[in-house]
């Protein structure tokens, strides 16, 4: 991708998170962003190991599809996540 920009977005449990059916949301919000790491958007994605956070790093052309991607996540749009996204300016990084 040229001229992108870099996002973080954290996720924490939300209301309906450990619900009947709130499994399957979390399998969807995986597969989900498996796709989005295929297609570049997703650069990395994973969850704490000591407390019930997580942490997609997005790089994508603006804010707007930064957000939609967040919105559109299976397991944000049926609250098993809440989400919060931030501008993210990478500093340092794997080198060529």
């Amino acid at each position: 991708m040229t001229d992108t920009e870099s996002f973080v977005i954290i996720l924490r449990p939300a209301p309906e998170y450990g619900q009947p059916g709130s499994g399957e949301r979390v399998s969807e919000h995986f597969e989900y962003l498996k796709k989005l790491n295929q297609e570049g958007k997703v650069m990395m994605a994973g969850r704490f190991t000591d407390v019930l956070f997580g942490l997609v790093m997005l790089e994508v052309e603006n804010r707007k599809e930064a957000e939609i991607i967040m919105q559109l996540d299976p397991a944000v749009s049926s609250n098993v996540f809440h989400a919060e996204i931030y501008p993210w300016r990478i500093a340092l990084g794997p080198t060529s």
